[in-house]
């Protein structure tokens, strides 16, 4: 028993090097201290990133049936609201009324600091997870087809259109223009100016950045045509089991000014339309945690690879100065530890001679 207790004590999985064919110096020293010194950082690193994970993202094919969804509007002309006429119209042929159910509030036309006026929308960053988080605060319009002081140089439209979900637009055009109507909206009081503080699709959250979110343009031309083109994607961002389902778009615009013929006819319909697409594909915002296990096993495999580069290094700088200056040089403040072959030797020797 006592042997098998020995055995076990002196068990060693990594042999080491005897004492006797080890050689110190300071640069071995050096050397020692700035491999700890790296792998303490290193383990700091990966702690750090275990605990707070890491975002994933994948794109697959959506497969979830929606038959409608909502389109977030919050913009105002520089017409007055009584001259405005809504419309949504999809693939399908069905058209919707989008004067039911928006709000029209008469006001002064402004310009707000800090919006994007006049520039193309090509400086969108996507929202980050934790930007999301943040800031994902749901949010609807307590009103919807109110109008109010009508009469007013400018009109402020805002409220959620059901549409369905598919490619469709809604526009935004004048009275006469277009589609029939008992007002025809005189050719002098066309202007299509506009600033938009929302405009996003699904459910609404009013401080998600879009990229349509304050912006605007100015125009001085009466049968102007402003184009934006959306290509929808579902978005899914998830943490801590906390889900939030969104839909990002990237954006492309096209503007046009039409001709008046002699009759001051103008050859196209002046307006501002939104037209929007859906892509078939869902993309999934998560973050995520390496397990455990996996975690550790990492972690001895960098500290490990970090020990056998450092060893590779050393031996490598030792080699270059016993090149580069010679092996006194090489050999200047190293110690080797007593108990070779040349010591038991010169101490059997003194022990005869005495």
């Amino acid at each position: 028993m006592d042997s098998f207790a020995k055995k076990v004590r002196t068990f060693d999985a990594f042999p080491k090097v005897d004492s006797e064919h080890t050689v110190r110096s300071q640069r071995g020293g050096f050397s020692t201290i700035l491999t700890m010194v790296c792998g303490l950082f290193i383990l700091w690193v990966e702690v750090g990133g275990f605990l707070g994970g890491y975002v994933d993202r994948q794109f697959s094919v959506d497969d979830e049936i929606k038959s409608e969804l909502t389109i977030n509007i919050d913009m105002l002309v520089a017409m007055p609201c009584e001259f405005i006429h809504t419309n949504v119209r999809d693939i399908t042929g069905d058209r919707y009324l989008a004067g039911e159910t928006l709000n029209f509030e008469g006001r002064d036309f402004f310009i707000p600091e800090s919006f994007n006026v006049n520039n193309a929308n090509d400086a969108h960053d996507t929202p980050e997870l934790d930007e999301v988080m943040q800031e994902s605060l749901r949010a609807e319009y307590r009103v919807t087809g109110a109008r109010m002081n009508e009469g007013e140089p400018a009109c402020h439209i805002f409220g959620q259109i059901p549409v369905n979900q598919v490619k469709g637009d809604f526009h935004i055009t004048g009275k006469g223009f277009g589609y029939r109507d008992r007002l025809y909206v005189p050719y002098e009081a066309l202007n299509f100016s506009h600033m938009i503080q929302e405009l996003s699709y699904g459910e609404f959250y009013p401080f998600i950045n879009n990229p349509l979110d304050a912006t605007g343009k100015i125009t001085e031309e009466r049968v102007q045509s402003y184009g934006y083109f959306s290509k929808v994607v579902p978005t899914r961002y998830e943490r801590l089991g906390l889900i939030i389902e969104t839909n990002q778009f990237a954006l492309t615009e096209q503007h046009h000014v039409f001709r008046v013929d002699e009759f001051d006819k103008p050859e196209g319909i002046p307006g501002i339309y939104f037209k929007y697409d859906f892509e078939p594909i869902k993309l999934s915002i998560s973050e995520k945690r390496l397990p455990f296990l996996q975690f550790v096993a990492k972690l001895a495999t960098i500290i490990g690879g970090l020990v056998i580069v450092g060893g590779y290094f050393y031996r490598l700088y030792e080699r270059l100065l016993l090149i580069l200056f010679g092996k006194k040089y090489a050999q200047k403040d190293t110690e080797r530890k007593s108990g070779g072959l040349l010591d038991k030797e010169v101490g059997v020797h003194r022990e005869y001679s005495s």
